[in-house]
């Protein structure tokens, strides 16, 4: 059987500014900021000998339909009519804001596009990732971010090479410390509060960023934009207050999810985690990846 693996760091998004073109998912995206974590998603693609597609995550068989689509297309342009087999192994909480649909779709493409000598440059790779994300309704703007890797503000919307990204210096001593209080639908939040109003502000604290493109200014941002949209949750609200009270006063929550994050150097790290274990949070910790996602072999 043969299969070719990928990986994708995983995207948390720290602020948001939705663009949709309805029915032009090449013109639909966002502008925003955020980081490419180590932590993220690795697949493996098989080619299908039955011609059915099966989809797997940690090991559990499913419908993963983004996974699905992401090799569809691929299996379009490359004009195969078999299946694949899919499988999914992901290191951080899913429906938390930290962009695993889009890693899934960013991986899951570039394997199956080698696995099928599909020959298209990586750019052209992203952009089915992209189109993936959008017709599936679970991302805008993470593949941007992906495909570059570090910390990025995505001044234009749209696909990979459509865009206009930007990178936010870091020191390698600093980590992202993420506590997920659990899943939460994006649909669910966003009707509590216009898409209109949060677009606004996405954009205005987007331009103050690019202005002050610091990782400080990134939490900052974040914050007052989770509070200002009322996306807060109740459990983000407390850290933030929790956090502020221990010294650590940058902090952000990652779009759309019931999670809160910060970045501090390594040294402190331990500090942020016993803090938010203290609220009951799951907590991650990982290094930016300034590295994009990548095939593994070949």
């Amino acid at each position: 059987m043969r299969c070719t693996k990928a990986w994708s760091p995983a995207g948390l998004s720290a602020i948001f500014e939705a663009v949709v073109v309805e029915g032009d998912p090449m013109r639909s995206g966002a502008r925003g900021a955020g980081l490419a974590l180590e932590k993220g998603v690795m697949v493996e693609v098989c080619l299908s000998e039955e011609g059915v597609y099966e989809t797997y995550l940690n090991d559990i068989r499913g419908d993963y339909i983004v996974a699905r689509m992401a090799a569809e297309e691929v299996a379009k342009q490359a004009k195969y009519t078999g299946g694949f087999i899919i499988k999914q192994w992901v290191e951080v909480p899913i429906g938390g804001g930290l962009g695993t649909s889009g890693a899934s779709s960013l991986a899951v493409a570039l394997a199956a596009s080698r696995l099928l000598d599909l020959k298209i440059t990586y750019t052209s790779i992203a952009r089915i990732a992209h189109k993936v994300e959008v017709l599936a309704g679970t991302g805008l703007g993470t593949i941007s971010g992906l495909a570059l890797g570090g910390a990025c503000i995505v001044l234009e919307p749209g696909p990979p090479g459509y865009d206009k990204v930007e990178r936010i210096p870091i020191g390698q001593d600093y980590v992202a410390v993420v506590g997920f209080f659990g899943p939460i639908k994006k649909s669910t939040v966003l009707r509590s509060t216009s898409l209109n109003e949060i677009n606004r502000l996405g954009r205005r604290l987007v331009e103050e960023l690019a202005r002050e493109p610091t990782v400080e200014k990134m939490l900052d941002i974040s914050k007052k934009f989770s509070i200002e949209t009322r996306l807060a949750t109740e459990k983000v609200a407390r850290a933030y207050q929790v956090l502020e009270d221990q010294g650590f006063p940058h902090a952000g929550q990652a779009m759309v999810g019931d999670t809160v994050f910060t970045v501090v150097p390594e040294n402190k790290a331990d500090k942020v985690v016993e803090i938010l274990e203290r609220l009951n949070a799951r907590v991650i910790t990982s290094r930016i990846s300034w590295k994009p996602a990548v095939l593994l072999t070949s």
